[in-house]
């Protein structure tokens, strides 16, 4: 038997961020990852990823703006057609 390729692990990079909150959210965030058991940086994690889904408004397709002078593909087209 052929044995199989093992896939290469893909590197996930990760970015340390800093935040400053208030001690009486700081005890609500501890309060809520205990009784659920999750840890503080899964708890912030999900948060961010939650609000991003929800509030992010991210076009599927960008037009670029395309100057006055700039030709298209079908002004080449519509040319040809007039010369003949």
């Amino acid at each position: 038997m052929a044995s199989a390729k093992k896939k290469r692990n893909r590197k996930i990079k990760f970015y340390k961020v800093e935040l400053k909150i208030p001690e009486a959210l700081h005890k609500q965030v501890r309060k809520y990852c205990k009784k659920n058991k999750i840890t503080p940086n899964k708890f912030h994690r999900r948060a961010i990823r939650e609000y991003i889904e929800l509030h992010a408004r991210y076009s599927e397709h960008t037009d670029s703006q395309v100057g006055k002078n700039q030709m298209s593909i079908f002004d080449i087209i519509e040319n040809n057609k007039k010369n003949e």
